[in-house]
């Protein structure tokens, strides 16, 4: 009888991401028989931590799930909280939380490309490197980056963590005349945008695909491309509301990961910056839309390695739309919504918030009592959604190969994973709890 030929690829941290991971493959005969993509951040409890905690802390306390995506969870939490309780909010209120996420996509888009894709095929080793050998490129990425924190710091009183952004409205309103240097900016680095995007369309894949994931993302209302909505869509052709999300997601713990891992409907799903343009893509501004009509993306090319484009052709999009949103906010009266929790009109009730960040779409699910204390709470982030999806591009890079265990391969399943853009602090959450 024949010994089996057996390999093993080990990753043991996958770098230029946010977070730690690593992966591990098992080849038997030149088949790939296992795969994990192990999230190894330290064991979080946050949604334990929630319980007991009024509906007003919520918006703050989930922030420091993660520096990069806390505005995303600030807006999660308030429409949770919003919808549960039935509050409704001013126009002026509504825009300015629309500019706050333009503020997170424009920074956390531009700092993953430039500092942590782009690396790998310009021939960088690092950012570093990237600064000393592509120095125009490096001052690119700090004035798109320093945009998205200017914005952030304006709305959200600080670049990360806002204080300004709660249930209800704000705290403090700023002014046009603070808008201002902001929207001169804008104008200002929108052609940088552009460039990055005609950039990465010249940047050939290094991996192929095989099979087509089901893309998900939240239903823009209004016909417009945008990241909030209350209805998801896929790409499978089926629509749910996202207080269904944990029938549709299917989320598991898995004994080999602190990141728990989701389905669509039982498939393996990718949700962030690539599904929201195969299904909305057509809803771009004037600026993105032509960029991504003759994209790769646009003739519905599933490589996952393009979410990197994708991504900068939301970068170019956040920045008109930021433009738009100043523009409505220096002409129209503001109708303002100060915060004061003693005032608002809570109930017992419960309901899930979302919105997409600029990993994908970002669930907060809160049911209240009514005093307005957190009972239960569940949170399901971009990157535990994307992890099986990651695990099946993972097997079909490596089944591809010639020779699995060449450094070529492993490389090739970095720039890969970066591509998710992954944000493994984010999807590192409450695991099960055993008292012996």
């Amino acid at each position: 009888m024949t010994e089996l030929e057996k390999k093993t690829i080990k990753i043991a941290e996958v770098t230029r991401v946010e977070g730690h991971s690593a992966v591990h493959v098992e080849i038997t005969d030149g088949q790939v028989t296992d795969v994990k993509m192990e999230v190894t951040e330290g064991k979080r409890f946050f949604e334990r931590m929630l319980l007991g905690h009024q509906f007003s802390e919520m918006p703050h306390l989930t922030s420091r799930i993660c520096a990069i995506c806390s505005a995303g969870h600030v807006l999660a939490a308030i429409h949770s909280v919003e919808r549960a309780s039935g509050i409704t909010v001013s126009e002026t209120t509504r825009l300015f939380r629309l500019l706050m996420q333009m503020g997170m996509f424009i920074e956390s888009h531009a700092t993953h490309i430039y500092a942590l894709a782009l690396p790998d095929f310009v021939g960088a080793q690092d950012v570093a490197d990237l600064a000393t050998r592509f120095q125009a490129k490096f001052i690119e990425w700090t004035k798109l980056r320093s945009l998205g924190a200017a914005i952030q710091t304006t709305v959200g009183g600080r670049p990360f963590h806002p204080v300004n952004l709660h249930v209800g409205g704000l705290s403090h309103y700023p002014s046009v005349a603070q808008l201002e240097p902001l929207l001169a900016q804008l104008k200002e680095y929108q052609q940088i945008a552009v460039d990055l995007c005609e950039l990465l369309l010249g940047f050939a894949p290094p991996v192929r695909r095989t099979t087509d994931p089901c893309y998900m993302a939240l239903i823009p209302p209004d016909g417009e491309y945008g990241y909030m909505g209350d209805r998801v869509k896929a790409s499978d052709g089926w629509e749910d509301s996202i207080d269904n999300y944990k029938e549709y997601l299917g989320e598991k713990v898995l004994p080999y990961s602190h990141a728990k891992q989701s389905n669509a409907r039982g498939k393996s799903l990718m949700v962030g910056s690539l599904a929201r343009l195969a299904l909305f893509g057509d809803r771009l501004g004037r600026m993105a839309k032509p960029l991504y009509e003759k994209s790769p993306i646009a003739s519905g090319d599933t490589n996952t390695i393009w979410n990197n484009l994708a991504q900068a052709l939301e970068l170019v999009d956040a920045i008109e739309q930021s433009i738009a949103i100043i523009g409505k906010l220096k002409s129209t009266p503001y109708q303002i919504d100060l915060h004061d929790p003693r005032k608002q009109s809570i109930k017992a009730g419960s309901a899930t918030g979302a919105t997409e960040c600029p990993r994908g779409t970002l669930y907060h699910h809160f049911v209240l009592d009514d005093s307005g204390k957190i009972m239960e709470a569940d949170i399901v982030t971009p990157t535990a959604q994307n992890v099986g999806r990651m695990e099946v591009d993972i097997r079909e890079v490596v089944q591809q190969a010639k020779d699995p265990t060449a450094a070529e391969v492993r490389d090739h399943l970095e720039t890969l994973l970066r591509a998710y853009d992954p944000c493994n602090t984010c999807a590192t959450h409450m695991v099960s709890i055993s008292y012996r």
